[in-house]
């Protein structure tokens, strides 16, 4: 990755399975790192467990205690006062795994809900306008604007059917209210990018990272290895039943994180089993 000391990531979602292992990775390479938690003891501990050292997380992660309806928080996570100054002040990429909890309701038609049916609909609106704000108050960070790479989910694409036909009607009707909000996060973020005035995106690039049936942990110990995934795109996806958060997460820091993800910018990458 082509970075200047000082730069950072900035992880939204990481106790979530996929961003935390990608966050390990992220750790492991001796990257700095930010991300929001609503309990930063959680997040510590989660990271305690998959052999990240307390002396690496003290000397690397700053989290920021808050949630994404936070904005002050989200912008604390995405801009370094310290370094204001400096190209480094903002972060370099913005790795986003915001998710709701899964919760069963009395329907037939809808038997799978969400504690938050809007998480990541308002948590990339907040990301968005906390980037507005930051970029008000400190015109040098538009020379420095960050990526995004938000993760969504197979089953959304206009394009090219890439979900297994025995698993159709568990997305269309199991899985529509998270899938819906996936979809609102994708269209805000792609729309923004679409933007004929450079001056008004909010992002240097934006890449959407569409997995299978999400199965297994954050453990990336657990995980069989990202160079086993099958990649695809919109056009031409990769089609599978069901992928390991772990390896997921490996992906995103291999292909995204590591190598700065430009080869991306602009995809709505598939990945499956």
């Amino acid at each position: 990755m082509t970075s200047t000391s000082g730069q950072f990531i900035a992880f939204f979602g990481a106790t979530g399975g996929c961003t935390n292992a990608c966050l390990v990775h992220t750790l492991n390479a001796g990257l700095h790192a930010t991300a929001l938690a609503r309990t930063p003891s959680k997040l510590t501990n989660m990271l305690l467990t998959q052999g990240i050292s307390q002396a690496t997380i003290d000397a690397q992660l700053t989290i920021i205690k808050g949630d994404i309806a936070d904005i002050t928080a989200i912008k604390s996570v995405l801009f370094s006062s310290k370094d204001k100054d400096s190209s480094a002040a903002i972060a370099l990429q913005i790795i986003s795994g915001i998710g709701g909890t899964p919760q069963m309701q009395w329907s037939l038609r809808k038997p799978v809900t969400i504690d938050n049916p809007e998480v990541c609909t308002t948590a990339t609106k907040n990301i968005m306008q906390a980037l507005q704000e930051i970029y008000a108050e400190h015109p040098s960070a538009v020379q420095h604007k960050p990526s995004i790479t938000a993760i969504s989910t197979t089953g959304l694409s206009d394009v090219c059917e890439d979900v297994p036909f025995g698993f159709r009607l568990l997305y269309s009707i199991v899985l529509a209210d998270p899938h819906k909000d996936k979809g609102e996060m994708e269209r805000l973020i792609m729309k923004n990018m679409a933007e004929p005035n450079e001056s008004t995106r909010l992002f240097r690039g934006a890449t959407i990272v569409r997995p299978s049936l999400l199965t297994g942990d954050q453990d990336v110990l657990k995980g069989k290895g990202w160079q086993k995934l099958r990649a695809g795109q919109d056009d031409k996806p990769a089609v599978g039943y069901t992928v390991n958060k772990a390896d997921v997460g490996q992906w995103i820091f291999e292909q995204i994180v590591k190598s700065g993800g430009e080869s991306h910018f602009g995809q709505k990458v598939t990945l499956t089993s």
